[in-house]
């Protein structure tokens, strides 16, 4: 092999794209171009993350400024100033003026600039109602007739419940575009394998199908679950001196698990 397969640090150009990212692509990058508010879900390990780093990697630098914050107890506050001090502006004391400071600084990138600001939140479903309640007004310009970013917020399926609530009905009502990340089907699975190999050249057969049928039956189709299956399993292989991988090898580092 020339590489490591199975790592979360696959270029994004080479990326395997299932049914489930494909739609999701589409959905985020509508939501870039339109300037949406766009809830990004799915269970831990289903690829929001990579999904998020292959929007940005085709994001032209020449007309957007993109911003990730992954901060589990992030607040208003917190926001206001990561924001402002990204793009190399003190925040002022009082939270009325950080606001206002944050405002005038998203316009003007906006509309001086002519760059459309992509401001992506993770972590979102550990976020405190202050936080939730805040989405509103990072959104919120001239009365709230326009907006000139995108907001893309990511979390896990949590999230969805966490805005149906009654006291949060304003800020689910906002949001202009969802996508929810599903696993790999059993074809997929068996696609994704395939493709890790090849992005790193791996000169033959690596696993046999009873292996990848073991790998799809107990990770079903979570890509990261994929990955520390076939990882654990290859350096299993290697240490027993086999070649190919069999079903053995991942029952075996199924049961370490």
């Amino acid at each position: 092999m020339k590489g490591v397969p199975f790592t979360r640090e696959i270029a994004p150009d080479v990326l395997f794209a299932s049914s489930s990212h494909k739609e999701a692509a589409a959905r985020l990058e509508y939501a870039v171009q339109n300037r949406q508010f766009c809830l990004l879900t799915g269970e831990a390990g289903m690829g929001k993350s990579t999904a998020i780093r292959s929007l940005v990697h085709h994001l032209d630098p020449i007309h957007y400024h993109y911003l990730y914050i992954c901060d589990s107890s992030l607040t208003p506050k917190l926001f206001y100033r990561e924001v402002l001090q990204n793009f190399g502006i003190q925040p002022a004391f009082r939270s009325n003026d950080v606001k206002r400071q944050y405002q005038s600084l998203m316009l003007d990138i906006y509309e001086n600039e002519k760059k459309q600001i992509v401001i992506v939140l993770d972590e979102a479903h550990h976020f405190s109602d202050s936080m939730l309640q805040e989405l509103r007004f990072i959104l919120n310009f001239r009365e709230d007739s326009m907006s000139p970013l995108s907001l893309i917020v990511a979390g896990q399926p949590s999230l969805r419940n966490l805005l149906k609530v009654k006291h949060l009905e304003a800020i689910d009502q906002r949001i202009q575009m969802r996508c929810q990340m599903s696993s790999l089907t059993e074809r997929e699975t068996a696609d994704y394998i395939g493709h890790q190999l090849r992005v790193v050249e791996t000169p033959h057969e690596v696993f046999s199908e009873e292996a990848i049928q073991a790998i799809y039956n107990f990770s079903q189709g979570v890509p990261r679950k994929v990955n520390t299956l076939c990882s654990q399993s290859l350096l299993d292989a290697f240490i027993q001196g086999n070649k190919v991988v069999g079903e053995s090898h991942i029952h075996r580092v199924i049961n370490e698990l």
